[in-house]
């Protein structure tokens, strides 16, 4: 018997559900709000029936938190007919499978079988593997969490890894947590920049050459495959890398073998290959322009890391980690982090990630020279102008009263000017109105405003929720 959790609003899916497991001897807990539901998960659950759309948020953000929950839960989604949005977006969450509105029962039950059966399978093998080492990953997030159970996967394995994800979230750090991971932990861990590969001496680079292959050819080289020997050869930005060298290392990857330039004979090398990409593979793949055949070899196992931007609590740890390694490493005296600074980065979009953080956060340490306490001043301007420019644009759109005119307006007690409102009260109000035009302008659909806004859907139904903004919820099919 398993313990299902169904979360959604619809009682007539709550019923249906209850009734088709409960007769299958399943106990079955039901919950209406996204605050409901995400406390019956902390209660030990096999398996959760999730609604994306609920009253009080969106529940993409619980996928995240499930791999949080006692048990870890696997996750099934439900999405409206023809709710392609929906089905993408639980797929990319890591969530387990996902359902359409209406659903039959064998589809019901099919999904709760596989589900069921996947965490049979997994407890007699053991628990599922975790990581040991993170190699530099660090985060509290559901979504870096999430990651991180993604890698201890991968790690169990040998079976050749994509990560993905933006320009520095951390994919090589991923890519050596991997290989710290894995059986293969002692042997080398071999970088290859495919970005920065000349096509005149790729070959050379990969394979290594002989003495005398070409031109200035004067000793032997061993190449970058064959030093990932036993160990992990790590392609970072694989999309990069050129057409017609794909075929050649496809047969590599499929064989392990190799011809070095200028060798009479081929060699061997028992590596495993772990690859990385900011791009689309699969569009490339369909332009022409990336090998099919060697995309399918490369994701076997998919790891995705999460932008910067979907890592809110992250960035507070991130920084002043940021700031206690810079000042170790420069000799400088140990430095706070200012409420203010916190307010300012957390605020910021962080188009380059982490990278871009910890580059920035980095010269802010330098930057204050002998000041104890790190602030906004000492942050690039265009950070801090963005944030000032975040905070005024509400007051340029609605001026402050003025005082009246006139003999009235010469007495000096309080209650005589016009009231001006506190800061707080003036902000929840430029944000009721800014949150209200956002929604109109999305005709209440919750995934337009957040394309418009910037903002990610969970941080859209934050602020609704906050603002006592009600969501008009979109009909079935």
């Amino acid at each position: 018997m398993a313990r299902i959790l169904i979360i959604d609003d619809d009682i007539l899916v709550q019923k249906s559900f209850s009734r088709l497991f409960k007769d299958k001897g399943h106990e079955v807990i039901c919950a209406a709000t996204l605050s409901a539901g995400r406390e019956e998960a902390l209660k030990n659950v096999d398996v959760i029936y999730l609604d994306l759309d609920l009253p009080d948020g969106d529940g993409l953000g619980l996928i995240d938190e499930s791999a949080t929950f006692p048990n870890s839960p696997e996750v099934i989604v439900i999405t409206g007919m023809g709710s392609d949005y929906a089905a993408q977006k639980s797929m990319e969450s890591n969530a387990w499978d996902y359902i359409s509105k209406p659903a039959s029962p064998a589809a019901l039950l099919d999904t709760l079988e596989s589900a069921l059966t996947y965490r049979k399978k997994a407890q007699k093998a053991g628990a599922l593997p975790t990581i040991v080492n993170p190699g530099g990953i660090i985060g509290q997030s559901p979504a870096i969490q999430r990651s991180l159970q993604e890698i201890g996967r991968a790690s169990a394995s040998d079976a050749g890894v994509l990560i993905r994800g933006e320009t520095g979230v951390g994919k090589e750090l991923a890519a050596r947590a991997v290989h710290l991971n894995s059986q293969r932990s002692g042997s080398p861990f071999v970088v290859v920049d495919c970005s920065s590969l000349s096509e005149s001496l790729v070959e050379s680079i990969l394979y290594g050459h002989v003495k005398g292959a070409f031109t200035g050819a004067h000793a032997h080289r061993k190449g970058l495959v064959a030093q990932a020997d036993r160990g992990t050869l790590f392609l970072d930005e694989v999309g990069e890398l050129p057409l017609e060298l794909q075929k050649s290392f496809l047969r590599v990857l499929q064989e392990h073998r190799f011809r070095p330039v200028g060798a009479a004979k081929e060699a061997e090398s028992d590596f495993r290959l772990v690859a990385a990409t900011n791009r689309d593979l699969s569009a490339m793949a369909e332009e022409g322009t990336f090998r099919s055949d060697l995309l399918y070899r490369l994701q076997t196992i998919e790891i995705v890391l999460p932008p910067l931007r979907e890592r809110g609590e992250d960035i507070g740890i991130l920084t002043a980690h940021c700031i206690e390694t810079t000042c170790d490493r420069y000799g400088i005296d140990k430095k706070e982090v200012s409420d203010e600074l916190l307010e300012v980065v957390g605020a910021y979009h962080w188009p380059g990630n982490v990278r871009e953080l910890m580059n920035v956060v980095g010269a802010a340490v330098i930057q204050a020279g002998t000041d104890p306490v790190i602030y906004p001043k000492h942050l690039p301007a265009h950070i801090r102008l963005g944030f000032l420019k975040g905070r005024r644009s509400p007051l340029q759109s609605e001026p402050l009263p003025q005082p009246k005119t006139g003999p009235a307006s010469h007495g000096t007690e309080p209650e005589q000017q016009t009231q001006i409102p506190s800061y707080a009260e003036h902000k929840r109000s430029c944000d009721r109105r800014y949150f209200t035009r956002i929604m109109q302008a999305a005709d209440n659909d919750i995934s337009q405003a957040s394309q418009l806004s910037g903002l990610s859907v969970p941080s859209i139904y934050r602020h609704l929720s906050r603002l006592g903004i009600p969501t008009k919820k979109k009909k079935w099919g």
